[in-house]
């Protein structure tokens, strides 16, 4: 049996690295996971381990950590490297690299299970369908792994690979997916790019059956410190008879706060009721941009504000506090729609205002529909940071002010008559003292959106710091 390493740089409990380290353990694997950070050398960490494969779950931006990285290991290991996740799924040109040996494209339980019995043969590598190898990228990229139709016929993700790391174990905030794909289809999202690599006919939007996700949360309950239980669907309101059958007997068998995604064109007096009942901390919901025009025919949210309005005001009259999504800096925007943004936010009373930069990432239609506007002549991922905080990639008008903006959205949008005076201040050059307002707001936002104490959000921040370079 072979020894899987996973590689990481963040301080986070990763779904995707949970779910294949139970599968590749339940096949007398071994796997352990190895966070940069968490180690007083990583090298020599490694080493103990005496890896057969070396692993990396990638994210656009934060895939120059893992080629970094990758680079430095091969001085010191002849272990083949692995880059998984969405970035290479997407942007399998990253094969071409020399650090890397081989990625996986698409859901990898099945697909990773085959490249461990396979390890030594090639000529059978390269037939497993989501495997390229480097020696092999010239053929094209049309291998996709299968879709994984029922996905509570797998194990239930191994937490342990991450309690070793006292500050995973203490935090009273822990993720967890009931289900995998999402309905609909956003421009700016990597969901709609998934979609147009598998069979269409295929059933997408996958949930797990109520007893295998609260098997789940149990184990984690018992394992570690869990105070507050975090959903991380896409959309966890989109099917409201599983819903019906999930939520009883979530707050009959767990009986913790969570937190979940929805959308505002799914609330109604119903899905408040049966969200308040069963223990809801707190909903969080999209709006994108405040100007509806963007939001349709851009971003392709088919959301009117009159929906999220009277979404905001069925959420409030069950006293469920709303983080509201949103994303400034978007294709063919101006500060006046920016604006607009901040005011649809204060207008609803948000109780956890959050906004990000727009980012035209790879396989996207929003990212090909800015190329076709002039915004950006293409899509370089080497570009890309690891946070969609700091900066746009974009060459608009006012985009410098829209990013300075997007700092001061939080006042903005926490004591609207500020609005005038932040609508002067941010198309001043005053970038470093944004950037440190910024982290501020979102420091506390975070803590509080996500019931963390002082001393989890002081390291949070802390962290967060390693990716989010200031200018």
């Amino acid at each position: 049996m072979g020894n899987i390493a996973f590689i990481q740089d963040i301080w986070h409990e990763y779904t995707g690295i949970m779910s294949l380290s139970a599968s590749l353990k339940k096949a007398e694997h071994n796997v352990d996971v190895f966070i940069e950070e968490g180690e007083k050398n990583l090298i020599e960490s490694i080493k103990k381990f005496k890896p057969d494969i070396i692993a990396f779950s990638c994210l656009t931006g934060g895939h120059q950590w893992a080629l970094l990285t990758a680079g430095s290991l091969k001085k010191h290991f002849n272990t083949p490297i692995l880059l998984g996740g969405i970035h290479p799924t997407l942007f399998p040109d990253i094969i071409k690299y020399r650090q890397v040996d081989m990625i996986l494209r698409g859901e990898g339980e099945h697909a990773f299970l085959s490249i461990m019995q396979h390890l030594d043969n090639k000529n059978l590598l390269k037939d497993i369908k989501g495997v390229i190898l480097s020696s092999d990228s010239e053929n094209g990229y049309k291998s996709v792994s299968p879709l994984i139709e029922d996905i509570s016929s797998l194990p239930i993700p191994d937490r342990s690979l991450y309690l070793k790391y006292k500050y995973l174990f203490n935090n009273p905030t822990k993720h967890f997916l009931a289900g995998r794909g999402c309905p609909f289809h956003c421009s700016f999202c990597y969901n709609d790019a998934l979609v147009s690599l598998y069979d269409s006919r295929k059933k997408w939007p996958r949930l797990r059956k109520p007893e295998h996700i609260i098997a789940e949360i149990r184990q984690a309950k018992d394992l570690s410190i869990l105070k507050t239980v975090v959903f991380d669907d896409d959309t966890f309101s989109a099917d409201r008879s599983w819903l019906k059958q999930f939520l009883p007997l979530y707050h009959k068998d767990i009986g913790l706060p969570f937190i979940c995604n929805i959308r505002f064109e799914h609330v109604d007096e119903e899905l408040a009721c049966l969200l308040a009942k069963y223990g809801v901390f707190r909903v969080c919901a999209g709006i994108e941009c405040g100007n509806e025009r963007i939001r349709k025919q851009v971003l392709k949210k088919s959301l009117s504000n009159k929906k999220i309005i009277k979404g905001a005001e069925i959420l409030r009259s069950h006293n469920i506090k709303i983080l509201t999504n949103n994303m400034m800096g978007n294709p063919d925007e101006t500060f006046e729609d920016a604006l607009e943004t901040i005011k649809i936010n204060a207008k609803i009373k948000t109780d956890y205002p959050w906004c990000s930069i727009f980012q035209p990432y790879p396989g996207t239609h929003a990212g090909d529909y800015a190329i076709k506007k002039g915004y950006l002549s293409k899509i370089d991922p080497d570009k890309f940071k690891p946070t969609f905080f700091e900066n746009s990639l974009l060459r608009m008008k006012d985009i410098n002010s829209i990013v300075n903006l997007q700092k001061l959205f939080v006042i903005g949008v926490r004591i609207p008559r500020t609005i005038p005076i932040i609508k002067r201040l941010a198309k001043l050059p005053f970038g470093k003292l944004y950037h440190i307002i910024f982290l501020i707001t979102f420091t506390i936002r975070y803590a509080v959106s996500n019931r963390i104490g002082l001393k989890h959000s002081l390291q949070t921040i802390f962290h967060s710091l390693k990716m989010y370079k200031m200018k």
